[in-house]
């Protein structure tokens, strides 16, 4: 399976217990990546704020 829609229509034919089983993972992968965009995000703030200090010697 390499395309989305050769996902979609396995998915579609997985017993209900197992669709909800790949549908719970769906979540936890969303959210893992979600945290790691504002995790990342905040970094980016952080160094962004000490570079504007460093320059204006504070």
């Amino acid at each position: 399976m390499s395309t989305v829609a050769e996902i979609e229509s396995a998915i579609a034919k997985l017993p209900t217990e197992q669709m909800l089983s790949v549908a719970a993972w769906l979540d936890d992968y969303r959210a893992m990546i979600q945290a790691s965009e504002n995790t990342f995000a905040q970094l980016d703030a952080e160094e962004g704020e000490a570079a504007g200090k460093q320059w204006l010697g504070e």
